[in-house]
């Protein structure tokens, strides 16, 4: 739809580089037009650290409408990761901002509708920046939701949600799915395999069925020169799956269920299990008990829980909690017992692939 050039301030007050986007030669329908000026109208009021600036716009010598906007330098964030390497902790920070940034355009009622790593730059200090918002939706425009659920196609196949696929109304969480996808695809470097079809329609008849494959899936069954080349040398594949394994199973597969009303309710509620599975704590999205509150608190204090030996009844409690939690989750350790009589459990937080 449009053509983005980098332009340098000439009149000599500053230096300053920008991107100017322009609407391509040809690409003058209504419908485009209509579009390209929407984008326009929703950059213009969308003021987050984490989303693209707007910093002018207005019309061509040539009669074209354009827009400018703050230039990011960076990579798109599958190269930023993958170039240095980052840690499954790393990754996620870097989701948990974009959810942010998705959570306030959903609250100025918008929706992106085009999610992917290539849409978006993280720059040299590590911010990711949304800058595609080409075919995002205003929620209060009615006839753009009308137009969308007639079959045209305003999204990437690859990463659209089922609604987008099937022809069915779109919302915010429609957004919460294409970040899973992306979130899915950061941690192992492939999209999950109900999305390697040739065709859209394909894969909108994989994407019907009531069918999802987990992360740790995924990872467990990846060459160790495709985990080296995502997290170095220092990782493989027993070790990515434990960590992905419970907890970030759950968040991933919530965020990518077929029906919209499974999903996390919203990008701010997905951003805050990330964080919960940051720093350790029960996730929103698996249900609470005893145990898990137990295994979550473990990995938590990842330098070791040291239990005494059951001298009380209270002890004798505790000591049966952990031991249920270990057996519940095998990314839980006994790792020795000291001559003391303590016995030391350590969890996946100290694995590199974790920090």
């Amino acid at each position: 739809m449009g053509v983005v050039w980098l332009a340098q301030r000439v009149d000599g007050n500053f230096d300053q580089q920008v991107a100017i986007k322009l609407l391509k030669r040809g690409m003058d329908s209504q419908a485009i037009l209509k579009r390209f000026l929407q984008e326009r109208r929703i950059l213009a009021k969308l003021q987050h650290p984490n989303i693209v600036r707007l910093l002018d716009g207005g019309t061509s010598a040539s009669d074209r409408p354009y827009y400018v906007m703050e230039r990011v330098e960076g990579e798109t964030i599958g190269d930023f990761a993958k170039h240095r390497q980052l840690s499954v902790a790393a990754r996620i920070r870097l989701v948990a901002k974009i959810a942010d940034a998705l959570a306030y355009a959903h609250a100025q009622l918008v929706v992106h509708r085009d999610l992917k790593p290539s849409n978006v730059m993280v720059d040299a200090e590590g911010e990711p920046h949304l800058p595609d918002f080409g075919i995002a939706k205003l929620i209060e425009d009615s006839d753009d939701a009308i137009r969308t659920g007639t079959g045209l196609q305003v999204m990437s196949p690859a990463y659209a949600a089922p609604e987008q696929l099937l022809g069915e109304p779109i919302s915010t969480v429609t957004d919460v799915y294409a970040l899973g996808l992306l979130l899915f695809e950061l941690l192992v470097g492939e999209l999950p395999p109900q999305r390697r079809v040739a065709t859209p329609a394909q894969l909108a008849l994989e994407l019907a069925k009531e069918t999802s494959t987990q992360v740790s899936a995924t990872a467990q069954k990846l060459p160790a020169a495709r985990i080296t080349d995502l997290y170095g040398a220092r990782g493989n594949a027993r070790q990515l799956t434990r960590i992905l394994s419970g907890d970030l199973d759950v968040i991933v597969g919530k965020a990518l269920q077929r029906d919209p009303a499974r999903r996390y309710a919203s990008a701010s509620a997905f951003a805050a299990d990330l964080r919960r599975w940051l720093n350790g704590h029960p996730i929103a999205a698996r249900p609470d008990s005893v145990g898990y509150r137990a295994r979550t608190f473990m990995r938590r204090h990842r330098l070791g829980v040291a239990v005494a030996s059951a001298e009380r009844k209270d002890d004798v409690k505790l000591s049966s909690a952990l031991q249920k939690a270990v057996e519940e989750d095998p990314s839980l350790r006994v790792d020795h017992v000291q001559d003391t009589g303590e016995t030391v459990l350590e969890g996946q937080g100290e694995m590199h692939l974790r920090v």
